[in-house]
């Protein structure tokens, strides 16, 4: 009886360069999780990922375009998980966010330090663009609050741009400090939820606020 032998397909170009730029952005995690960005050499990087150092510039570009790619695919994976909520109570779902941020965090918390930092440093959050990292970040926050405001929760003396702002910067500084190593994760969820929480409270209507000041003392009790 004749065999069937299986042929792989034959790797494209195209997929080949593929594969050499994502085991160098892979090396380069590693590096920054175990030493930081500032300790990121092209040369080491090159020697780990066995290749040489004109095909790291060639197939993505020096220390600026690592980085950039690096923290692209991290926010990427931040809005996966911000978007995975299906509670309708507003307040629960910004509560699960934040801890399923933590989680994710707890994989690695090396990196994500490590990466916040050089990100913040580097401008790459920068808050002055309509179309960078910063913008798409407030998008779903605004929406909540939207949410919130035609559901009759928030009065809408706030617009809810404003109030997404606020509640996306109080993520924002409680993860600042986080990378920083200002506290523990447990810290970061208290500090982030405790934020949110308070700027909600200051647009609600009064059964929403009296839910939320609930949420907030139980959050400085723990």
């Amino acid at each position: 009886m004749a065999q069937t032998v299986s042929i792989a397909p034959k790797l494209t170009r195209e997929d080949k360069k593929s594969q050499r730029a994502e085991r160098i952005l892979d090396h380069a995690r590693a590096m920054i999780a175990e030493e930081g960005f500032d300790a990121l050499k092209i040369r080491e990087l090159a020697a780990r990922a066995e290749l040489t150092v004109p095909t790291i510039y060639n197939l993505i570009g020096g220390k600026s375009e690592i980085l950039a790619r690096i923290i692209e695919a991290l926010v990427e994976r931040l809005h996966e998980v911000q978007s995975q909520t299906g509670d309708d109570d507003i307040e629960a779902g910004f509560e699960q966010q934040i801890t399923r941020l933590a989680d994710l965090f707890a994989q690695d918390e090396d990196f994500y330090r490590a990466a916040f930092v050089a990100g913040d440093r580097s401008g790459l959050f920068e808050q002055r663009s309509d179309h960078g990292i910063f913008a798409r970040s407030l998008q779903q926050p605004v929406e909540a609050c939207r949410s919130a405001q035609a559901a009759g929760l928030l009065q809408g003396a706030i617009s809810a741009e404003q109030l997404g702002r606020q509640v996306y910067d109080s993520y924002r500084l409680a993860r600042q400090d986080w990378a920083n190593g200002y506290f523990d994760l447990e810290g970061f969820r208290t500090q982030a939820l405790t934020g949110v929480f308070l700027s909600l409270a200051a647009d609600a209507a009064p059964a929403f606020r009296e839910r939320l000041l609930k949420r907030i003392s139980s959050l400085v009790g723990r």
